[in-house]
């Protein structure tokens, strides 16, 4: 099953927009585009879907438009042209905001307080790297609400190591206890960042 894949759509090889995958019924795709709609071509035009599958890797599929909306494709005539593994794929840059909230001693939470405002500095589905001011420790665990454009992730990540930085520290942890769900949703918006971030080197050129 495709839904909930990042996608891209191609026109003459060429990434013209992205989106997700919102619903696939075995014979045709529903397709949320957050980028580019108006490149997409109109209804009867064949196209190609890249999507950034969980499990299987970046796939590309010849597909049909069948319906077009102001944000949305109805695709169908799927047929596989390539597959590609790109689970190498997992680490991206960002900027988002975190508040640590509380530290796990003898595996109980304990408030923090006060609580330590970071920012996250890049991330995958198994780690995370941040920065903040205020000096950790490492072996240190330490729990925090990840929110991303798609979920909001309750997460425990543990100090490895700690290195001085411009205001403040920077420190390369690990996720502990994240359930399979969670990883999913940090591979996922690990994928759709990286997707955006070639989309927008795109229209840079």
């Amino acid at each position: 099953m495709l839904e909930g894949s990042p996608c891209t759509v191609l026109v003459d090889d060429e990434e013209v927009a992205r989106g997700v995958v919102s619903v696939d019924s075995g014979l045709s795709l529903e397709v949320s585009l957050h980028d580019g709609a108006d490149a997409v071509p109109d209804a009867g035009s064949s196209i190609v879907l890249r999507t950034f599958e969980e499990s299987r890797g970046r796939r590309d599929y010849a597909v049909v438009v069948r319906a077009r909306t102001d944000d949305g494709l109805v695709l169908d005539e799927l047929a596989l042209l390539s597959a590609y593994q790109q689970r190498a794929i997992v680490r991206v840059a960002t900027d988002l905001g975190i508040t640590l909230e509380y530290q796990v001693v003898d595996d109980r939470p304990v408030d923090l307080d006060p609580p330590i405002e970071a920012a996250v500095i890049d991330l995958s589905a198994t780690g995370i790297r941040v920065h903040c001011r205020v000096p950790l420790t490492e072996g240190q665990r330490v729990g925090f609400t990840l929110r991303t454009d798609f979920d909001e992730l309750p997460l425990v990540a543990e100090v490895l190591r700690r290195e001085e930085a411009p205001r403040g520290y920077r420190y390369g942890c690990r996720l502990i206890g994240t359930t399979q769900r969670e990883a999913d949703a940090l591979h996922r918006y690990v994928l759709s960042e990286q997707i955006a971030r070639r989309f927008r080197a795109g229209d840079d050129d």
